[in-house]
């Protein structure tokens, strides 16, 4: 990969952190997409850790900054298969949030990927997880 593993980390990290959660499931998703990526699971795994790390104590807002900055770095030929990552990432846990929907699309926008096919390779993923739950209600601001 041209893509750096901080920049593939950053943005993966920004999903990861639209849940709230860093489940054991997201950790084994790590591994497998740094496989289908060709990287180290521990380089890719330090650089996820890293950026939550950043992300703690961010609202929505500089969270999505924080992701789009990051994904602006991503090397060009290599955008659809980061986009894909990103939803496998989402979908992982089985559950699909608002805040997730709204950074994948917004780092769709940031990975030059228009917004009807960022949609439909959502919907593709999304077909093949017959146990996925959709949660359509915003995420509270107060924690």
């Amino acid at each position: 990969m041209k893509t750096s593993n901080a920049t593939i980390g950053s943005i993966l990290a920004a999903i990861i952190w639209a849940d709230g959660e860093y489940s054991d499931v997201e950790r084994t998703t790590i591994g497998e997409i740094a496989e289908a990526l060709g990287l180290t699971e521990k380089d890719l795994s330090m650089n996820v850790t890293a950026a939550l790390v950043e992300l703690k104590n961010m609202d929505e807002s500089k969270a999505t900054d924080f992701a789009v900055k990051h994904a602006a770095k991503v090397d060009d030929e290599e955008t659809g298969e980061i986009f894909q990552a990103l939803l496998q990432m989402a979908l992982c846990d089985n559950v699909l949030t608002f805040g997730e929907v709204h950074n994948l699309l917004a780092l769709a926008e940031a990975l030059d990927i228009d917004q009807d096919s960022a949609v439909l390779m959502l919907c593709d993923l999304v077909k093949s997880e017959p146990e996925l739950e959709v949660s359509f209600e915003p995420e509270d601001d107060e924690e």
